[in-house]
């Protein structure tokens, strides 16, 4: 296993064509290695949601046909459409309901399990105003998040969701301990949209800069998955969509065992391109499908920021590259180089620098690399998804029939794509969502959140 970690940039072709214009290349830039790094301690920052969306009682399955057979809940038809009416029921019955902030109490008791010694936390809880329960603590001292855990149901910040109020305080917090080896990240975990969007970018942008990522994890229906996706995809973080409250510990301890397992921090490739090839467009593959931000690329200098690594998750990102014509023969299309932290001292180190050839002749493009190939029928397939629920999604606001046809025609294609790649699952879910939207002009909008979280996963399945 490599001792450090390593740095691959495969082309799509090795070869273009001479007098036909400029020409698509994909390159594939791949970290991957250093497992047998030490693990790093970690500054972590749990940003909780609790505003009053997440105080309100759920009926599980189980609970709500005792409700049926208790007479609480009646079925009748409105507009000759089945549905249950709800009477009164007891406050002892409803104390029994579960809560989100209850199953979110449970996970920060097992999440502090979880912590080492050397790491440090801190809670941060918000609603319409936000508050620090735990400034940055040793990791020795996890029972005080148990106690906070238990402290959740107290507190009373508003009925509001503002995220950029809990984003503040948890950079605050996090960033007064010296980065160092210390590998930081934000939990944010929310089930409710939010105000001042433009202050959440702003203090994402602030994040990436400090080399702190942003993981999102966004509970039920009602969420902004435009935000919290584009936030996570922006500072290099993931985004999780927690379909229901149950599977909140299960998620959390999930993104714990990666975020406790850093080896390297602050990874970046630099790359500087030859002045007749530019980047067209940008996509993260691994550790999932999500956008990636290039950057300007002032004089075909560009720096591919990857921050904190984890050696378990192997990053990959897909670059569109624009070759303009030129001469025949071989030609040097970019020099790359990967450098990170040493954790010893706080220094860049860096990879061997090395070239990436490319050679002009009349044989032209030839596709020749698998990996890639499938890098690229992937994230089309995400692109075409993704754009065709935004799609369906918008009609809702449009009363045309034609706007209704178009987006459905969109939601077959997008399946018939999945299809084609061996995803038969998917496809069903989009064919569903198109028969939906066919028949009353409006989708599931949690299946299709669903849809929209599940094709960021294509590179892992198939």
């Amino acid at each position: 296993m490599n001792s450090e970690p390593s740095i691959s940039f495969r082309l799509s072709s090795p070869t273009a064509p001479v007098g036909a214009g400029p020409s698509l290349i994909y390159g594939l830039v791949r970290i991957d290695g250093g497992a047998s790094a030490e693990v790093l301690p970690s500054n972590l920052g749990f940003v909780l949601d609790t505003s009053e969306s997440m105080r309100i009682h759920l009926v599980s399955e189980a609970q709500f046909s005792e409700l049926v057979k208790s007479g609480f809940a009646q079925e009748v038809l409105t507009d000759g459409i089945p549905a249950y009416q709800i009477s009164s029921i007891p406050g002892e019955v409803v104390a029994r309901m579960p809560r989100r902030i209850d199953y979110l109490a449970r996970a920060l008791v097992s999440a502090s399990e979880m912590l080492r010694d050397d790491d440090f936390f801190a809670l941060i809880a918000f609603a319409s105003q936000g508050v620090c329960l735990i400034e940055q603590t040793p990791g020795k001292e996890h029972a005080r998040l148990r106690q906070a855990a238990a402290g959740l149901e107290s507190l009373n910040l508003g009925d509001g969701t503002q995220i950029d109020v809990g984003l503040e305080l948890a950079l605050e917090a996090t960033q007064r301990l010296p980065g160092g080896s210390l590998a930081t990240r934000l939990l944010l975990l929310t089930d409710g949209h939010t105000q001042n969007v433009r202050r959440v970018y702003e203090l994402a942008e602030q994040a990436k800069r400090a080399g702190v990522k942003i993981t999102t994890m966004g509970i039920g229906s009602e969420f902004n998955e435009d935000l919290l996706i584009p936030l996570a995809d922006l500072t290099g973080g993931k985004a999780y969509f927690i379909e229901t409250p149950e599977k909140i510990g299960e998620v959390l301890r999930q993104e714990l065992g990666s975020a406790l397992h850093i080896g390297y921090r602050n990874l970046e490739v630099k790359l500087l391109l030859s002045s007749d090839v530019s980047i067209r467009r940008a996509h993260r593959i691994l550790p999932e499908i999500g956008e990636f931000d290039a950057g300007p690329g002032i004089n075909g200098s560009y720096a591919l920021h990857f921050g904190d690594y984890d050696p378990s998750q192997p990053e990959g990102v897909l670059l569109e590259l624009v070759v303009e014509d030129g001469e025949p023969g071989l030609h040097r299309l970019a020099q790359a180089v990967l450098q990170w932290d040493d954790p010893e001292d706080g220094s860049r180190r860096q990879s061997p620098r090395f070239d990436i050839e490319f050679e002009r002749s009349a044989v032209g493009i030839e596709f020749k690399d698998e990996e890639i190939r499938q890098a690229v029928d992937r994230v089309g397939a995400y692109i075409m998804g993704r754009q065709a629920l935004e799609a369906a999604q918008s009609v809702r606001d449009a009363e045309s029939a034609p706007a209704r046809q178009a987006a459905t025609i969109r939601l077959r294609q997008a399946a018939t794509r999945m299809l084609d790649m061996g995803e038969p699952e998917l496809a069903g879910e989009f064919l569903e969502q198109a028969d939906l939207l066919e028949r009353q002009a409006d989708l599931d909008q949690n299946a299709a959140k669903k849809l929209r979280y599940k094709t960021r996963r294509l590179f892992h399945s198939g």
